[in-house]
């Protein structure tokens, strides 16, 4: 009967990372943050690059600088949402108190099914190829 797993003592990436394994990555990359930021420059300069390499390393380097942007479908969304919704914060405002307190009791039924809702979804385990 074989043993699953990696047998101990052997060298390579560690199945697990360690609060302390990761902070130690961060601070081995961080010697290259300098010269990686340079790279992507000089690849967003390089007018012989196509297009589509010149804009990912763009992109790159702004999502640096402001952070990674929320999709803007994702925006449509909550803006369509919004208008749409019997409680955005102009229907709220507008509402009478009698309106307010239906729409209170209402979420706490909603709440309160919600708890006592299982999730019995099928997961497959790690490493087991899906469907």
């Amino acid at each position: 009967m074989s043993k699953m797993g990696r047998p101990k003592g052997t060298t390579g990436i560690p199945q697990k990372m360690t609060k302390a394994g990761v902070v130690a990555m961060r601070k081995k990359a961080m010697e290259y943050a300098e010269e990686a930021l340079q790279t992507m420059v000089a690849i967003m300069r390089n007018k012989e690059n196509d297009a589509a390499v010149r804009l990912k390393a763009s992109n790159d380097v702004l999502n640096r600088a402001y952070g990674t942007p929320v999709s803007t479908q994702i925006q449509h969304k909550i803006i369509e949402d919004e208008r749409g919704s019997p409680i955005s914060t102009g229907a709220i405002s507008t509402a009478g108190t009698k309106d307010l307190e239906q729409l209170a009791a209402v979420l706490a039924r909603f709440i309160e099914a919600e708890r006592n809702t299982l999730d019995v979804t099928p997961t497959m385990p790690d490493g087991y190829p899906e469907g």
